[in-house]
């Protein structure tokens, strides 16, 4: 189980490093906060701490700055006044859609520099399969202990 976790873990940095979480003016609260908005649109900065495990603090800062860059928006939550409703830009959701949508041939083939071109491509065959298997349908969350049976 260990070796499978190490491989999860190791595939995990890899696809965020290609989807910019390691781009060095962004922290990695704003990662997280960033993360969150894709995964699930529209939210109140409370909101966003219970699901990200990040104190409200750390996602008020985070978001902050993440505003001060014209990544994200705020707004007064309509039905409480007291709430602030945070979302991404159109811009950013469209970079960050384009970058997640991207195919993970690139990033494998520099982390697979040890393998020949035929063992490469039998390895990225074999993980999109394990994604059809284990991924391709189900609802993605960062933090599974929010996901309600």
């Amino acid at each position: 189980m260990s070796d499978l976790y190490q491989l999860g873990r190791r595939l995990a940095e890899i696809a965020l490093d290609d989807m910019g979480a390691d781009a060095p003016e962004l922290a990695p609260g704003e990662f997280l906060v960033l993360q969150d908005l894709f995964l699930n649109g529209r939210s109140a900065v409370g909101d966003i701490a219970k699901r990200s495990g990040l104190a409200q603090s750390r996602v008020s800062t985070s978001v902050r700055a993440l505003v001060g860059r014209g990544w994200a928006t705020t707004a007064a939550d309509p039905s409480d006044g007291r709430k602030t409703l945070v979302d991404v830009t159109e811009t950013i959701r469209a970079a960050g859609q384009q970058r997640r949508a991207g195919r993970a041939d690139k990033a494998l083939t520099n982390a697979l520099a040890g393998a020949d071109d035929k063992e490469r491509a039998d390895l990225v065959a074999a993980l999109e399969r394990l994604h059809q298997l284990l991924v391709a349908g189900r609802t993605q969350r960062r933090f599974p202990d929010t996901v309600t049976p």
